[in-house]
Parts: structure tokens; C-alpha cells; sequence
């Protein structure tokens, strides 16, 4: 059924208006690649889309950039954004600007640092580990549900101390929000996860650790005072959102290209020494998160009126893939010194989970390449939208041992 479509704003001209949803277009459903192909050659650089209640769609990395630096013009406050002000909880801190964004963030940053990594890299080879060696006899598995989404959930329930045996229903509350077709099934999603923090919270109230739920409460904004209730709220929704879903999608994106690029895949079996700088040139074409803003004020924007209150979406999938910083974006290189992209977003708002995403995807491939030294993919592998591009299933098969 056809989505409602908005109304074409007055300050909209026809030829900006090109008919494209972010979360749901039908060229998802075949190849993502496709979509910023179309988007590059024939939309215009900055479009208004009746979709998804209407908004602009920053289609070149340069101008999403500078968009994505000034929060003062472009901002994450809900009370700028129709859509997002129903969003319950208010997530804590990408709802924020700056300068309460900034002291959020000073809580959580430690808690995801490169050196707080660093230090669980055991935890994640041996999660790594157990996944692989459980579907290698077997000579093939559904990647997704088998390993895709169990790998990066179970690493980040443990960080919250939650069971494993809950991830299914976290899953699907999550689906809802990360994948739903219409807004109301979105904010049922956001609420279903609030709900299930707000019982965590008083669970580590009672039982304190040292868990991230447990940090949240033991810190303090400015060194002054504690979290409120709803912040608390806000930042565990965030921290679900994020550790239950995008990991998930952005490595299955990149097992496809290398079950199907042998070539490739075989020279990271024989040179493991690449899988390092080669993950950030697969994190370049395989990434998954679009994500918003709104103009605090009416802005010419390189001659296109943006009208105070107006959503701006970006779809980071792909500003990696755009010819005008990249040479040959298509190609993959795994000895490309530099793969600009913007898969974790720019500016004050840049992922928080980047530093445990990269150590993930390379710990896995790793240990995967260790192990299977050759697979395929076998059948079509279809694309779901939503704020995540994801896909659906994903059949690897490869000789099993002995």
C-alpha cells in the first residue's frame, strides 16, 4: 500500500522535489549500491522527498559534512523537529546540542574509548570464536541469524550485564523502531526499549556492578549532579538502539562482498596483516545508519531555501561512495591509504560506538579467516531499509573440516 505522501512545502520548487524514500525505496530492496548510484547521477544534491512526512536529502558528503558541524543551524533537539519531539524517551545524548550534548558525552566517551576497548578485545575474540567454530563443521549457515546478530548482541549484552536469553524480545522491540514501516510503529518500538531500561535501571539500583547501566547511574553531569530519571532512560535506550542493531548489519553487508569476491577474501586469508586498515575500506561502502536533523532557522544553503523547522535526512551509506572524494568509489581496495566516509556521522555528534564497531569487525574477520579460508554466497541476498539498511538473510557456504 502507498504510503501518505506530505504536501510540497511553498518554499520547495518543483525541479528540487525528486520522489525517493530514505527507509524504503524499492532500489534497497535490490542492491544499496544502486540507490546511491541514482542518487549522485540523477537527483539533485540537495532534495525535498514527500516521504517519511516530508524532508531534504543531503546526497553528497561535502555538504552533509558541513551541515553535520554546525549544530547551531542544523540541530538534534527534538523541539526542532516535529517527528522526533514524539520520540519517548528523548535518547541522551544524540536528542542534545551542544553544550549539554558536550557534558553527556564526557560521561560516556570513557565508557566507549579506544582504551576501554582495548580492553575487552579478549571478550570479543572469544565471543568471535565460539560463534565460528559452532557453524564450521556444518559447512554453511544463515549468516545473520546465526552469527550476524548474535555476535554483536551478545558482546553488548554483556557490557550491560544482561542475559542472552533476552535478546530475542530486545531484538524485536528494537526491529520495530530501527525497521517500521510507519511512525507509529517507530515510537512503539523507541518505547517498548524504554520500558524494558526503565526495569534494568531499578534492577541496578537494587544490585549494583560494573556495568554500563551501573556507570550511568553512578555519574554525574559536570561533576555536579546525577543523571535525571529521564536522561538515564534516555541514554540506555540509545546505548540498546545502537549495540543491538547496527554492527549487526554493516558486518553482514561486508561477509556478501567477500563471499562473492574471492580475489578479495583470499588475500586477507593470506596477508592478516590487511584485515586492519582493510575494514575501514569495507566500512566505506557497507554502511548502514541514516539519521536527521532540523534547521533551527530559515538558511539559503548554497542557493536552496531550508525553512525553519524543515528535516534534513542523511543516508550515511552513501557519502562513501561519492565520486566527489573518492576515486573509483565503487572499487574496493584494500591498500587504499585513506577510505573517507561518514558511516558514524561528523561533528559533535559522531558515533559513540565507532571505537567497538572497528574492533568487532576486525576481531571477526580475524578469527572467521583463521578458519574458513574459502566460502560463497549461496542464493539472492535481499535489502530491508529502515533507519538501518540491512540484509534480509544472507547463505554463506564453504568446505567443512575433515
Amino acid at each position: 500500500m502507498q504510503a501518505t505522501l506530505a504536501p510540497i512545502p511553498a518554499h520547495v520548487p518543483e525541479h528540487l522535489v525528486y520522489d525517493f524514500d530514505p527507509t524504503n525505496d524499492p532500489l534497497l530492496h535490490r542492491d544499496p549500491h544502486i540507490s546511491a548510484t541514482a542518487l549522485h547521477r540523477i537527483a539533485p544534491r540537495l532534495f525535498y522527498t514527500r516521504h517519511n512526512g516530508g524532508q531534504w536529502v543531503v546526497t553528497h558528503a561535502a555538504d552533509a559534512l558541513e551541515i553535520l558541524r554546525d549544530p547551531e543551524r542544523f540541530s538534534s533537539d527534538p523541539k526542532n523537529n516535529w517527528f522526533n519531539a514524539q520520540r519517548k524517551p528523548r535518547t541522551v545524548p544524540n536528542q542534545y546540542d551542544p553544550p549539554e550534548h558536550t557534558s553527556f558525552r564526557k560521561i560516556l566517551n570513557p565508557m566507549f574509548s579506544p582504551g576501554a576497548m582495548a580492553r575487552i578485545a579478549d571478550d570479543v575474540r572469544a565471543m568471535a570464536v565460539e560463534l565460528i567454530e559452532e557453524v564450521l563443521p556444518k559447512g554453511g549457515c544463515e549468516f545473520i541469524s546465526e552469527i550476524g546478530q548474535r555476535f554483536p548482541v551478545y558482546i553488548f549484552l554483556k557490557l550491560v550485564d544482561t542475559p542472552r536469553e533476552l535478546a530475542p524480545d530486545l531484538l524485536a522491540r528494537v526491529e520495530k523502531f530501527v525497521r517500521g514501516v510507519d511512525g507509529a510503529t517507530k515510537l512503539q518500538g523507541l518505547a517498548e526499549v524504554g520500558a524494558y531500561i526503565v526495569t534494568a535501571l531499578e534492577e541496578r539500583r537494587r544490585k549494583p556492578g560494573t556495568d554500563l547501566l551501573s556507570k550511568l547511574l553512578e555519574a554525574k553531569v559536570d561533576g555536579e549532579r546525577p543523571l535525571t530519571q529521564g536522561e538515564l532512560e534516555g541514554a540506555g535506550t540509545l546505548l540498546f538502539l545502537g549495540g543491538l542493531d547496527t554492527v549487526t548489519s554493516t558486518l553482514s553487508f561486508i561477509m556478501n562482498y567477500l563471499g562473492q569476491h574471492p580475489e578479495q577474501y583470499a588475500r586477507l586469508v593470506n596477508d592478516p596483516g590487511l584485515i586492519g586498515s582493510g575494514v575501514e575500506e569495507l566500512l566505506r561502502v557497507h554502511g548502514g545508519a541514516n539519521f536527521e536533523r532540523a534547521a533551527t532557522q530559515d538558511i539559503d544553503f548554497n542557493g536552496v531555501k531550508i525553512a525553519k523547522g524543515d528535516r534534513l535526512n542523511f543516508i550515511s551509506q552513501v557519502y562513501g561512495l561519492d565520486p566527489e572524494i573518492i576515486e573509483n568509489p565503487f572499487e574496493i581496495n584494500l591498500d587504499r591509504e585513506i577510505s573517507p566516509h561518514l558511516i558514524f556521522g561528523a561533528g559533535p555528534h559522531r558515533c559513540l560506538g565507532s571505537h567497538l564497531a572497528r574492533i568487532e569487525i576486525r576481531i571477526f574477520l580475524e578469527e572467521w579467516t583463521r578458519r574458513i579460508t574459502q566460502f560463497r554466497v549461496e542464493g539472492d541476498v535481499p535489502t530491508k531499509g529502515g533507519i538501518v539498511w540491512s540484509p534480509e538473510y544472507l547463505n554463506l557456504r564453504w568446505n567443512a573440516p575433515g
